[in-house]
C-alpha cells in the first residue's frame, strides 16, 4: 500500500551507493502477469573501486548503509506454523569471479544461488551488519529458530520452474514471532563472493499448511 510499510526489501540501498541498482521488477514471469524480482549479482564501483554485490530480496528492512557494506533488520511479524514454501525461479549461474579470503577456493566454480525461510521467536528483528569488521550473519543454530528449510543450486535454468521447500520444524510447542523469506543470486553474497553475470529470477512464493 502506498505510504504503508514495505513487507519486502532489497541490499539496493547499499548498491545505488555505489552508482546502480541490481534488483529490479520484471515482465518475465511464469504466467505473463504481473513482475517477477529479478536478482542479479554485479561489481558495483567506479573505476575498479568497489565490490560484488548479489542481487538479494527478503521479508524485512534494510535500515542503513555502513560505508559500502549495510545494516538491515530480518523477519516480519508472523505467527502461524507453515510446513512448506513455496514458488517459482529461474537461474543462470556465472562462475564465481570474486571471492573474500575464506572462499578463494570458490573461484572459478559456479555460483549458487539459494531461496530459504526461517520462523523464530525472536523478540524484535534480527540485525544483519555485512561489515567484517562486525559481521552479524544468521546462524541457523541459534535455539531462537523454531523452523528452517532452504534450496540451493548451482545449476542454470532456462525455463521456470515450479519449486516446493518443506520446512523442518524443531519444536512444535512454540509459535513463531517472526518470519523470514529470502532468496539471493549468490548465496555467500554476504561475503561478497559470487559470480558477475548471474541472475536469479523468483515469483509467486506462497504458504502451504498442513491441519
Amino acid at each position: 500500500e502506498e505510504g504503508g510499510e514495505s513487507f519486502w526489501d532489497t541490499g539496493n540501498t547499499g548498491a545505488a551507493t555505489l552508482g546502480q541498482s541490481n534488483v529490479v521488477p520484471s515482465d518475465d514471469t511464469p504466467h505473463g502477469i504481473g513482475k517477477s524480482a529479478k536478482l542479479e549479482t554485479k561489481f558495483i564501483g567506479i573505476a575498479g573501486v568497489g565490490k560484488l554485490a548479489a542481487g538479494s530480496i527478503y521479508s524485512g528492512s534494510f535500515r542503513k548503509v555502513d560505508g559500502t557494506n549495510g545494516i538491515l533488520d530480518f523477519g516480519r511479524p508472523w505467527n502461524t506454523r507453515p510446513t512448506k514454501l513455496k514458488g517459482y525461479y529461474k537461474y543462470t549461474s556465472a562462475p564465481t569471479d570474486y571471492a573474500s579470503e575464506e572462499w578463494k577456493h570458490l573461484i572459478g566454480k559456479p555460483d549458487t544461488c539459494n531461496i530459504y525461510i526461517i520462523l523464530a521467536d525472536w523478540t524484535t528483528p534480527y540485525e544483519i551488519r555485512t561489515n567484517p569488521k562486525n559481521r552479524q550473519l544468521l546462524d541457523l543454530n541459534s535455539p531462537e529458530i523454531i523452523a528452517h528449510g532452504e534450496l540451493r543450486s548451482g545449476t542454470s535454468i532456462e525455463t521456470w520452474q515450479e519449486f516446493e521447500i518443506e520446512l523442518k520444524y524443531r519444536a512444535t510447542n512454540r509459535k513463531p514471532k517472526y518470519i523470514v523469506v529470502a532468496a539471493a543470486a549468490s548465496r555467500l553474497g554476504d561475503y561478497f563472493t559470487g559470480g558477475t553475470g548471474t541472475v536469479l529470477y523468483v515469483d509467486e512464493f506462497s504458504l502451504e499448511y498442513d491441519y
